[in-house]
C-alpha cells in the first residue's frame, strides 16, 4: 500500500514539474514571438524576486496570504466541503482586527496582537460555519452560499469603512490607524515583510502535522473520499465537515488580520486583490497537499514579485506571469487526459513495433 502511495506521489510530482516546465517554455515562445529575449526576461524575473535582501523579503511577504488561504482551501476541499468564501472571511477578519487595533489601544502589545488574531480567526470561522450548517443539515450547496457570502461581507465592510467607522481625517475608504503596539515588526527595511511570516510558518507546521499525523486529518480525508464509509466506520461526517469549514474560515480570517497588523495598519475598502482566490488556485494545483501549498505559494510569490522587475527591465508585460499561471493550471487540470493520450500513444508505438 505504501509503495502504491509513494508511486502516486512521485507520479504527481513529475506531472507538476512537467506542467511548470511546459508553462515556462510557452512563456519563452511568447517572448520570442514578441521580439523579446527570454533569457533576459527570465533573468530579470529571478533577480527581481530573489536578487537582493529586499527582493526576497518582498517575495516572502506575498506568500503569507497565499499560504494561509491555500491551507484553508486544502482543509475544506480534502474534507469534501468546498469553501469558496475565503475572500469574505478574509475581509471580516481584517475588519475585526482593525477594530480591535484602534479601539483597545491601552492593551499591551503582545496581548493586543494575539487578541486581534484570535478575534479574526473566530469571526472568519463563524462566517464559514453558517454555510457549513446549511450544507450538512439542509443540503444547500455550499459553493453557492459561500460565493454569495463573499459579496455580503465585502459590501458590509465597504459600508462600515465609509460610514460608521470611516477615518476621522478624510474619507478614503479606510478606518483609523491601529495603535502602534498592534503593529507587527518589519523584518527588512522598506519592505512589507513582517513577523507575520513567523506566525504563518507556525500555523503551516500545525496544519501539516494535523493533516498528516493526527486522527483529525485522517478523519477529514476519510470523509472527503467517502462520507458514507466514514459514517459506517464511526466517524461523524457532518461534524467533520463543519469542523473543517470552521478551520478553513479561521485561516482566511487570520490572513486578513495579518494584512491589517503587518502591512496597512488599518482596514482598507479594497484590502485584498483576491488573495483567497489565488490561494485556492495554489491549493488546487498541488491537489490540496499542505506541504505543496507552501512551496507553490513561494513559486507564485516569485512570479508576482519578479514580474514587476521583468517589465521594468525588459518591457515584457507583467501579465505574462498570469499566462504562465494559467497554463500550469491548464496542464494540472488536464493531467488525467494527458496521461490517457500518452498511454494511447505509447500503446500505439508498441503495437507498431510489434
Amino acid at each position: 500500500m505504501k509503495k502504491i502511495k509513494h508511486s502516486k506521489d512521485m507520479e504527481y510530482l513529475v506531472s507538476l514539474f512537467f506542467s511548470m516546465a511546459a508553462a515556462l517554455f510557452i512563456g519563452v515562445l511568447i517572448m520570442l514571438a514578441n521580439g523579446r529575449n527570454p533569457i533576459t526576461g527570465y533573468s530579470a524575473l529571478v533577480i527581481g524576486a530573489l536578487g537582493s535582501k529586499y527582493s526576497i523579503a518582498t517575495t516572502l511577504a506575498k506568500t503569507v496570504p497565499l499560504i494561509l488561504t491555500g491551507l484553508a482551501t486544502a482543509i475544506s476541499f480534502k474534507t469534501g466541503i468546498y469553501n469558496i468564501g475565503g475572500e469574505g472571511q478574509l475581509y471580516l477578519g481584517a475588519f475585526i482586527a482593525a477594530y480591535i487595533g484602534f479601539t483597545f489601544t491601552k492593551l499591551p502589545g503582545i496581548i493586543g496582537i494575539l487578541l486581534a488574531i484570535l478575534a479574526s480567526a473566530v469571526v472568519g470561522g463563524f462566517y464559514a460555519y453558517i454555510p457549513a450548517l446549511l450544507k450538512v443539515y439542509y443540503k444547500i450547496d455550499e459553493v453557492i452560499t459561500t460565493i454569495m457570502f463573499n459579496s455580503i461581507a465585502i459590501l458590509l465592510t465597504d459600508y462600515l469603512v465609509n460610514y460608521p467607522f470611516a477615518a476621522d481625517q478624510g474619507k478614503m475608504g479606510g478606518t483609523n490607524m491601529i495603535a502602534s503596539v498592534f503593529k507587527l515588526t518589519k523584518l527588512v527595511k522598506l519592505s512589507k515583510l513582517n513577523t507575520s511570516i513567523f506566525f504563518t510558518a507556525f500555523i503551516a507546521l500545525v496544519i501539516y502535522y494535523m493533516m498528516q499525523k493526527t486522527s483529525i486529518g485522517y478523519n477529514f480525508k476519510m470523509v472527503g473520499q467517502n462520507p458514507y464509509f466514514a459514517n459506517y466506520g464511526g466517524v461523524n461526517a457532518k461534524k467533520q465537515m463543519v469542523l473543517a469549514m470552521i478551520i478553513s474560515g479561521a485561516l482566511c480570517g487570520i490572513a486578513g488580520a495579518f494584512e491589517v497588523l503587518g502591512v496597512h495598519y488599518r482596514f482598507l475598502q479594497n484590502i485584498s486583490p483576491g488573495f483567497a482566490f489565488d490561494g485556492m488556485l495554489v491549493s488546487l494545483i498541488v491537489k490540496n497537499n499542505p506541504l505543496g501549498v507552501i512551496f507553490m505559494s513561494i513559486f507564485f510569490g516569485v512570479l508576482k514579485t519578479g514580474s514587476i522587475s521583468m517589465e521594468q527591465a525588459t518591457s515584457i508585460p507583467s501579465e505574462l506571469v498570469l499566462v504562465i499561471q494559467s497554463i500550469i493550471i491548464l496542464f494540472i487540470a488536464g493531467e488525467s487526459g494527458f496521461k490517457k493520450i500518452f498511454k494511447n500513444l505509447r500503446k500505439a508505438g508498441v503495437d507498431n513495433h510489434v
